[in-house]
C-alpha cells in the first residue's frame, strides 16, 4: 500500500513538475522577439491582403462610371500622396512601368521571331 501511495505521489509530482516546465516553456517561446515580429507579419500580411485584395480593388473601380475612371484613377493617387501612402503609390506605379516594359521586352523578342519563320 505505501509503495502505491508513493507512485500516485510521484506522478501528481511529475505532472505538477512538468506542466511548470511546459509553462516556462511556453513563456520562453512567446517573450522571443522573432516570434512577436512573426505575429505581427502575420496579421500584418493578412488585413494587408484582405483590404488591397484584387477583388476588392477591381469592384471600387467597377462602381465608377467610365466617364470618370480616368479622374478616379488621379484623384485615388493624390489622395494616396497627400495621406502619406506615397510609398503604396510608388509601389503601385513601378509595377505598373514593370509590367509595361515586360509587354515590350516580349514583343520584341517575339515578333522577330515570328517574322522569321515567315
Amino acid at each position: 500500500m505505501k509503495h502505491i501511495s508513493l507512485i500516485m505521489k510521484n506522478s501528481s509530482q511529475k505532472r505538477a513538475i512538468m506542466r511548470r516546465v511546459y509553462y516556462s516553456y511556453a513563456v520562453s517561446i512567446v517573450s522571443q522577439r522573432l516570434f512577436l515580429e512573426g505575429m505581427f507579419l502575420s496579421i500584418a500580411a493578412f488585413l494587408l491582403a484582405k483590404w488591397l485584395h484584387v477583388s476588392s480593388i477591381i469592384d471600387n473601380f467597377l462602381a465608377v462610371p467610365v466617364r470618370e475612371a480616368p479622374t478616379f484613377v488621379t484623384n485615388s493617387f493624390v489622395g494616396a500622396i497627400s495621406h502619406g501612402e506615397i510609398a503604396t503609390a510608388l509601389v503601385f506605379v513601378t509595377t505598373i512601368l514593370i509590367s509595361i516594359s515586360v509587354a515590350r521586352n516580349l514583343a520584341l523578342v517575339i515578333i522577330p521571331r515570328s517574322l522569321a519563320t515567315r
